[in-house]
């Protein structure tokens, strides 16, 4: 796509469970149901007509996608994404750690950051939804499509996210307490809190690009229309 966006094909999700396992949690290794299972279990009798419904979606407005309105999204998306990059990376340069820094004002930091991230990334994913719904009958199919499946996984996917924090909190713990963390010399904190925070950051990211990768896939989709009518 323009604009310096690019996909890689699982390469967020993969990235944030390596991310986790680095920072302490353990990924499980035992065989799991093939994926389609897994996602069925998530959708129960109301969500699956909500999902018929949508598949029979016919748009009252069987327009043309146009790329100037493509154009104006992607550019949002960049946008949007810079900005949150921006404040990942000043994770924890505003928590003051004193002499003897503890883990609760950099979970709260955290957290304010997690709930930036998951509501600029609503919004944006919102938007991008209703701005196709009078882009052709395709995307206005897809839009439909894609509000059910955030709508139905919306509390299991705030379950996994919600494992970052509580991972970090023992990341903090753990670093602190090693040969050289401030708790066991008795010293200010030093390269110890400096790694937590780039641990930190570096699992940050891995959520924001996870959740912007539906609303990339919605752009692809959205290009791949345009493309399609122009040529």
């Amino acid at each position: 796509m323009s604009q310096g966006i690019s996909a890689d094909p699982g390469s967020s999700p993969a990235r944030l469970l390596q991310s986790l396992t680095a920072a302490g949690t353990q990924a499980r290794k035992e065989s799991l149901p093939c994926f389609a299972e897994r996602l069925s279990r998530l959708f129960g009798l109301g969500d699956t007509m909500k999902l018929d419904d949508a598949l029979a979606f016919r748009s009252r407005q069987p327009g043309i996608p146009q790329s100037a309105v493509l154009q104006g999204l992607v550019q949002e998306f960049a946008r949007n994404r810079r900005l949150l990059a921006k404040r990942i990376h000043t994770y924890g340069t505003d928590v003051d750690p004193g002499d003897h820094p503890t883990a609760e004002p950099y979970v709260h930091a955290l957290l304010a950051t997690q709930r930036k991230i998951a509501a600029t990334t609503r919004q944006l994913r919102d938007k991008v939804r209703k701005a196709m719904q009078d882009q052709g009958q395709n995307l206005a199919r897809l839009a439909e499509l894609d509000a059910v499946f955030d709508h139905t996984m919306a509390s299991y996917t705030a379950q996994c996210f919600a494992r970052v924090p509580k991972t970090l909190e023992q990341r903090f713990r753990a670093l602190e307490t090693e040969p050289g963390g401030a708790s066991r010399s008795g010293s200010a904190p030093g390269n110890w809190l400096h790694r937590y925070c780039e641990e930190a950051q570096s699992l940050l990211l891995a959520e924001l690009d996870v959740r912007l990768e539906p609303v990339l896939g919605l752009l692809e989709a959205f290009h791949n229309e345009v493309s399609h009518h122009h040529e």
